[in-house]
C-alpha cells in the first residue's frame, strides 16, 4: 500500500496523515506492507518527520521540476514506479491537487478509482469501501479489487499516533521533465484571500440570504475574523453578487469538512448541505424553526440572525 503525501506551504499536510491513519488497520490486520511516497525537490529537509509517521519505508521521487508538485509529473513518476512494484492500494488525500493525481494514476495504470473515501476495510481478495454519494447525503459501499486508487475525505480518519521508529529511505531521481508533458504560456498569480482558506480552515462561518443585506453580511466576516476563522456563503448569496464565488459553500461550490461550522441565515437546502454536512459541530442560527438545517445541526438558535450576531460579536470582543 501507498500513501502518496501532499505538501501544503512547504510542509507535509496534515491529510497525508489522516490518509495513513485510514490505511493503518489494514496495514495492522492484513500484515500488509505500507510506504510513504512523496515527490518533490529537496526532500530530506522533511526527513525529521519521516520515522514519526510510523512508516517503514518512504520513497522519495526527487528532480528540480518536480518542486512545485505538477499533477502531471507525479502522477506519471509514481505511475511508472507502480508498474514495477505493484502496490495494492495507492491513497492521496481528497484534495484538487490529490484527486487531479489520482485521476492521472488511475487512467495510467488502468486501475480502478474510488473518491471521497470514508470509510475501508479489506480481505484477501478484495477492497471494500464506503463514499460519500448523491451530495453527501448518503454512503454507498464499493467492492474493488486489490488494486485500486482512492482519494480519502478529510477530517474523517485519524491521524496515527506518533511512533519513533528508523524510516528507511529510498531516493529516486525523477525521469520525466516540465517539458516532456506541457509548455508554460503565462503565470497567473492566485487571488489574495482574506483569512484562512475556506477549504482548509477549522472554523467556517458560514451566511446566507437569511443575512438580509450585502452590509449584514458584513456582520458573517467579522464574526469570522475575531474567531480566526473562514467565512463562507451559500450560492444565493454568491448570485446575488454580496461575495466572491470562492467562498461559496455546497455541491456546486466548496466541500468542507471543519470542526466548527456557523450556518447564519441558510435554510438548508440539499445543496448547501452537501457541501458541510461532514462538519464536525454545526451550529444553525435561523428565525424559521421548521428550517431544514436544524436537522443536520448540533446546536440551533432560533432568532434574528443580525441581533444575534452583533451580541455575539460584542461578547467576544470583552
Amino acid at each position: 500500500m501507498w500513501t502518496i503525501g501532499e505538501f501544503e506551504n512547504g510542509v507535509l499536510s496534515e491529510t497525508t496523515a489522516e490518509v495513513l491513519g485510514c490505511l493503518s488497520p489494514i496495514q495492522d490486520s492484513q500484515l500488509a506492507e505500507s510506504s510513504l511516497v512523496l515527490a518533490g525537490s529537496n526532500l530530506l529537509l522533511h526527513s525529521p518527520v519521516f520515522g514519526r509517521l510510523g512508516q517503514p519505508l518512504t520513497i522519495l521521487i526527487e528532480s528540480d521540476d518536480l518542486a512545485d508538485l505538477e499533477p502531471g509529473i507525479v502522477a506519471r513518476e509514481v505511475a511508472d514506479l507502480a508498474i514495477n512494484r505493484k502496490p495494492s492500494i495507492i491513497a492521496l488525500p481528497c484534495t484538487v491537487w490529490g484527486s487531479d493525481v489520482a485521476a492521472r494514476i488511475a487512467a495510467r495504470l488502468n486501475y480502478p478509482l474510488v473518491t471521497d473515501v470514508v470509510g475501508l476495510d479489506a480481505t484477501e481478495d478484495r477492497i471494500v469501501v464506503e463514499r460519500l454519494s448523491f451530495g453527501g447525503q448518503h454512503k454507498a459501499t464499493i467492492n474493488l479489487p486489490p488494486e485500486c486508487v482512492m482519494t480519502v475525505h478529510k477530517r474523517i480518519f485519524r491521524q496515527p499516533r506518533p511512533a519513533d521508529i528508523t524510516a528507511t529511505l529510498e531516493r529516486l531521481e525523477a525521469a520525466t521533465s516540465k517539458a516532456d508533458i506541457k509548455k508554460v504560456i503565462e503565470k497567473v498569480e492566485p487571488l489574495s484571500s482574506e483569512g484562512p482558506v475556506l477549504v482548509d480552515s477549522p472554523v467556517i462561518v458560514s451566511g446566507g440570504r437569511g443575512m438580509g443585506s450585502p452590509e449584514n453580511f458584513k456582520l458573517i466576516k467579522e464574526l469570522a475574523k475575531k474567531l480566526g476563522a473562514a467565512y463562507g456563503a451559500s450560492r444565493a448569496v454568491v448570485d446575488s453578487g454580496w461575495v466572491d464565488s470562492s467562498h461559496q459553500v455546497g455541491l456546486t461550490g466548496k466541500v468542507v469538512s471543519p470542526r466548527l461550522y456557523i450556518a447564519c441565515g441558510i435554510s438548508g437546502a440539499d445543496q448547501h448541505l452537501a457541501g458541510m454536512r461532514t462538519s464536525d459541530v454545526i451550529v444553525a442560527i435561523n428565525r424559521d424553526p421548521d428550517a431544514p438545517i436544524f436537522k443536520v445541526a448540533s446546536y440551533g438558535i432560533v432568532g434574528d440572525c443580525v441581533e444575534t450576531l452583533t451580541q455575539l460579536i460584542e461578547q467576544l470582543g470583552k
